[in-house]
């Protein structure tokens, strides 16, 4: 009896979680539908009119669709290119036993310790006297260093787990190195390569500080930027129904690569708990 309360408490406080983490995104999505007075005097029930016009007035009012072409310009840059190195990487250091593998896990894992904001200064001068500043390759670049250590470390953990006769047996069949890794790896990492396919891509579509600083003219910014220079053209007057459509406008991407890849997410934690 004891193990069914603490079960059902359980389920209704993860029920009671889940509730308010969905809370802000139903906030916002009925916000989008409603006048300025209607959010004023009825701000978290259904719309008593639907207004679809907000949508429309939110895409005038705001570079939508090129920010977007860029976001996902940045975002799949960045995806494609820290799981091709990190695979690369994380093969390396877990499979071919050379002498300073322990020493490059060692350069990697203290990746994770340096936050961006201590760097943001040097890597704007880098990026800047390399000519790379508002191009999408002087974003992407840095956007794959900082997803690179945690990329790499999840796919060592991964691969320790695969057995070796595998490879062995590829390589009496005559398989080379390069052979190895692109038949019997890459095949084998598809969950860990969905699961962090996932996670880059949240990061990255909802980055902003970087952005800011490595592409900041108006051809160049994602959504993030974009986003907030649409609120500041609204201060003083702001219409939160636009806002909300914007914002609404701007997550979809992020909701839809989620809701398809959650599963993704849940077995990140699988994938974790085995690093060492």
């Amino acid at each position: 009896m004891q193990k069914k309360r603490n079960a059902i408490f359980i389920k209704i406080l993860l029920i009671l979680l889940g509730i308010g983490f969905l809370f802000p995104l139903y906030w916002m999505l009925m916000m989008s539908f409603k006048n300025h007075l209607e959010i004023t005097v009825n701000p978290f029930g259904l719309p008593k009119e639907w207004i679809f016009t907000n949508y429309t007035k939110a895409l005038e009012k705001m570079r939508f669709l090129p920010a977007l072409k860029n976001s996902l310009i940045y975002t799949t840059g960045t995806c494609l290119l820290a799981l091709t190195l990190g695979a690369m990487a994380a093969y390396a250091i877990s499979r071919m036993g050379w002498k300073y593998e322990n020493h490059a896990r060692t350069v990697f894992m203290m990746g994770l310790v340096i936050p961006m904001q201590l760097v943001m200064i040097p890597l704007y001068t880098i990026v800047h006297n390399l000519g790379l500043k508002n191009s999408a390759l002087g974003v992407i670049l840095p956007y794959t260093a900082f997803q690179l250590p945690s990329t790499i470390l999840m796919f060592y953990a991964f691969l320790r787990g695969i057995p070796k006769e595998l490879e062995e047996a590829a390589r009496i069949d005559g398989c080379n190195v390069y052979q190895c890794f692109l038949k019997i790896i890459l095949p084998t990492l598809k969950p860990a390569l969905a699961t962090r396919f996932v996670l880059i891509f949240m990061n990255i579509w909802n980055e902003y500080n970087l952005a800011l600083i490595l592409a900041n003219t108006s051809s160049k910014t994602p959504l993030t930027i974009e986003l907030n220079k649409f609120f500041v053209t609204l201060v003083g007057s702001p219409n939160w129904g636009y806002i909300g459509a914007a914002m609404i406008l701007s997550s979809l991407p992020a909701i839809i690569v989620y809701t398809f890849g959650n599963r993704q997410i849940e077995n990140a934690l699988t994938v974790g708990a085995i690093l060492k």
